[in-house]
């Protein structure tokens, strides 16, 4: 066994990268080049991308049974590695469909991961992509074939960014970038006797996740050859417990964000979301780095929560407990209880994270979340507590006007951290590039862990940057691909705005100018991520890590990204706008399932109607979101609005089967089809129609109306109400025909929707919305 920690990190970097190149071949097979893929595409890489180094290479050519076994390579060739990491990950993702057939189409497009969630029985393909719009990318039924010039495509962008590449630690996460951009909607496999739902990068991202795990676990296991290992014990192999899977969550995100003044609420709000967004990303690729991994083995990461694949070591297990505690140490010195990072791990073997034996797959994602839950109830050690009572009181002076934190304050009564946090924020929008420093350069950066800090670059500092090695650790680089030394990856961020304060915002609404706050998340994601692709009709075969990694990730890009594309192509709009348009908006926080957007309140409306939509497109009706609306005038306290429109929130996640919406309070909460259709579409729709042409006549009959109705209980209320409906009635001498025909179906429609329980709920709702959509700005 190789000896000597540098050679051995070394020798870990080569199998990460041989892991992710290994099936770069299928792309030449599907283009032009009809031989084995395993040797095309090691030949590829050394004849035309220009790499030679021969542990990379053999792990391309030989992944396969056939040609490794008559390789003459030696036993403990990283080729071995690789084609056990293949098998576990092939395994977990290519199973046979239930109806099979036979051979194989290069251009069979990729399935959608939705066709089998949640007991759908879909067909759904995608079109042949990159990932380098927000547009979202529907599932479609059409017939869809990939022709070569997709794959063309393909190979020319990985030659032309592998040559400019070092098959060094450095680059290791930027080809694992090149590869989710080009290869997202590439399939796999494109054998018609399986299902092809995962596309070639989940796949190659996997194998490069089980292959640098198993190095590891062999090594510090003291095991004999890879050969007799992994080649001649194979299927003793995938029963060993080599994993852990290890889960983390920030506790107290929410309280983080909201807690903000007034003043520049908005810029303070997406600043703090941001900051967290960027900070849990860091943490990630900060366990990673310590674990001597890449970002392959980052499963998931969203919302203060991630997923990251170990190997199951006891130096990994001690290097996660005290990347725990340190980061811990940081959250109690910066922000004392406000935050907390729990974590919790599960052993498991290559075959039970395929779900084998049935039910396996859930109990390791049953001991993770046990693993936080007992953490976060016994948060605080002994010097946690002394720390907190003591080592801090030298810093309690004056109470931040913003957090309210006490410490020491600048001149405007900020502390360290709030006065920051608005100054990044005002480059959020402008830069690029995120940048970990490990020094403070201009005594105005964010903390974060381990003495680094975070600055807002442009592309030619940073490269500068690079180039001299100033105090530079990693970089992130906002909803845009990027390669280079150390760029840990790209973050798709939710970044639209379209108003830079709550007023302007207001002041862009139809009607009255108020201001709309949206919060919605996605039901039951949970029980979706660890049964999610169990079924009646196929049992437990589609329950696998490679399918969770796919649809998560997918879901991810659609909150995080695909947003702002719903917000700068509005499609629903109260006034029946028939051409999309951008919305006045702005987002605070879109992560792994969920978002919180303010804006104009009209606009506000029609995007929950869009975003419902698209996401019911999108994940094929297998998912479902709930949301809350609340309108408020632009100064109204922003932890009160999110505090209320949480509530909403909750209202609609309480609503039988949920896929709800609630707005203005609790008491209007809709199923979303009867929002859309019922509230919206008819009810809003027929006073729209009628008081629109009848202004003269409108609002004071309608806050009359509104009474009677909300007080229907009492029949003369229903009396009153039918004779203010009589009093609109057009005149005979001074009205057309077609007034009066409109009059009549108006007056039908209203008097029969007042003797309906549900329908009054529903006209109560619609009037409100309609009342808001008709005052005008000094009425607001």
């Amino acid at each position: 066994m190789r000896k000597g920690k540098p050679e051995l990190e070394e020798i870990g970097i080569k199998i990460i990268v041989g892991c992710l190149l290994h099936d770069v071949g299928k792309i030449l097979y599907r283009y032009q080049d009809g031989r084995n893929h395993a040797v095309s595409g090691a030949e590829f890489l050394e004849k035309q991308a220009g790499i030679t180094d021969r542990d990379i290479l053999e792990q391309v050519r030989y992944h396969h049974a056939a040609l490794l076994k008559s390789s003459g390579v030696s036993e403990n060739s990283l080729a071995y590695i690789a084609y056990i990491a293949d098998n576990v990950a092939a395994a977990a993702d290519r199973r046979n469909r239930s109806e099979t057939g036979a051979g194989f189409a290069r251009e069979l497009p990729l399935d959608s991961i939705f066709n089998l969630l949640n007991g759908n029985e879909g067909t759904s393909k995608y079109r042949s992509a990159f990932l380098d719009t927000d547009e979202v990318q529907y599932p479609t039924n059409q017939t869809i074939h990939y022709d070569e010039s997709f794959y063309g495509r393909c190979i020319e962008n990985i030659l032309k960014a592998l040559k400019r590449m070092e098959m060094t630690k450095e680059y290791a996460n930027s080809l694992l970038e090149l590869l989710e951009a080009n290869l997202s909607f590439v399939p796999s496999s494109t054998s018609l006797n399986e299902v092809a739902d995962i596309s070639l990068y989940d796949h190659m991202k996997m194998t490069a996740a089980f292959g640098g795990c198993i190095f590891q676990y062999l090594l510090q296991n003291g095991m004999g050859s890879y050969k007799d290992i992994l080649w001649k014990k194979a299927e003793q192999f995938y029963q060993e417990k080599v994993f852990l899977l290890y889960s983390m969550d920030i506790s107290g995100i929410q309280d983080f964000i909201y807690t903000t003044s007034s003043e520049g609420a908005l810029k303070n709000l997406r600043a703090r979301s941001f900051y967290i967004e960027l900070l849990m990303e860091y943490m990630a690729d900060e366990l990673l780095e310590r674990e001597k991994l890449s970002r392959a083995n980052l499963i998931y990461c969203g919302g203060g929560h991630a997923y990251i694949l170990l190997p199951n070591t006891h130096e990994a297990e001690t290097i996660a407990y005290k990347f725990e505690k340190d980061m811990n140490q940081f959250f109690l010195a910066t922000f004392s209880t406000a935050l907390y990072l729990a974590g919790g791990m599960a052993v498991c073997s290559a075959n039970e994270l395929k779900n084998e034996p049935d039910g396996s797959y859930q109990r390791i994602f049953r001991e993770t979340a046990n693993r936080i839950s007992e953490r976060k109830a016994a948060r605080y050690s002994e010097n946690d507590f002394f720390f907190l009572n003591n080592g801090l009181q030298a810093d309690h002076q004056r109470e931040c006007k913003t957090c309210r934190r006490t410490g020491v304050l600048n001149e405007e009564n900020d502390c360290e951290i709030c006065a920051a946090l608005k100054d990044f924020s005002n480059q959020i929008q402008t830069k690029l590039f995120f940048v970990i420093v490990e020094e403070n350069e201009t005594n105005k950066l964010l903390p974060l862990p381990c003495g680094r800090f975070l600055l807002a670059e442009t592309e030619e500092m940073l490269l500068k940057r690079i180039q001299q090695k100033k105090s530079y650790v990693r970089a992130y680089c906002k909803n845009k691909m990027y390669t280079g030394s150390n760029i840990a990856a790209k973050l798709w961020v939710g970044d639209y705005k379209n108003g830079d304060t709550f007023e302007e915002l207001a002041k862009n609404a139809g009607g009255v100018k108020k201001l709309g706050v949206l919060r919605a998340d996605v039901d039951n994601l949970g029980q979706a991520f660890v049964k999610g692709f169990e079924s009646e009709k196929n049992g437990n075969r589609y329950v696998t890590i490679s399918r969770t990694a796919t649809f998560s990730r997918k879901l991810s890009i659609f909150f995080k990204r695909y947003v702002n594309g719903l917000l700068r192509n509005g499609v629903y709009w109260l006034d029946g706008k028939s051409e999309p348009s951008e919305r006045f908006a702005a987002v605070v926080y879109s992560g792994g399932d969920d978002v919180f957007i303010v804006g104009a309140w009209s606009d506000i409306i029609g995007f929950a109607v869009d975003l419902h939509n698209s996401l019911t497109r999108f994940a094929q009706e297998t998912l479902t979101i709930s949301a809350g609306i609340g309108i408020y005038p632009p100064k109204y306290p922003i932890v009160a609005m999110a505090r209320e429109v949480e509530a909403l929130e909750d209202a609609a996640k309480s609503y039988p089967e949920k896929n709800a919406v609630a707005i203005f309070n609790e008491s209007n909460t809709y199923s979303w089809k009867i929002f859309i259709e019922n509230v919206l579409g008819e009810k809003y729709r027929c006073l729209a129609d009628f008081f629109d042409q009848n202004q003269e006549r409108g609002k004071a009959f309608l806050y009359h109306l509104l009474e009677y109705i909300r007080n229907s209980e009492d029949r003369i209320n229903i009396a009153r109400f039918a004779y203010t409906l009589a009093r609109l009635e057009p005149d005979n001498d001074d009205d057309d025909e077609l007034q009066k025909k409109q009059y009549q179906e108006f007056s039908r429609k209203m008097y029969q929707w007042i003797c309906s329980e549900t329908d009054r709920k529903q006209l109560i709702t619609a009037i409100y919305i309609y009342v808001y959509s008709a005052r005008k700005e000094m009425e607001g």
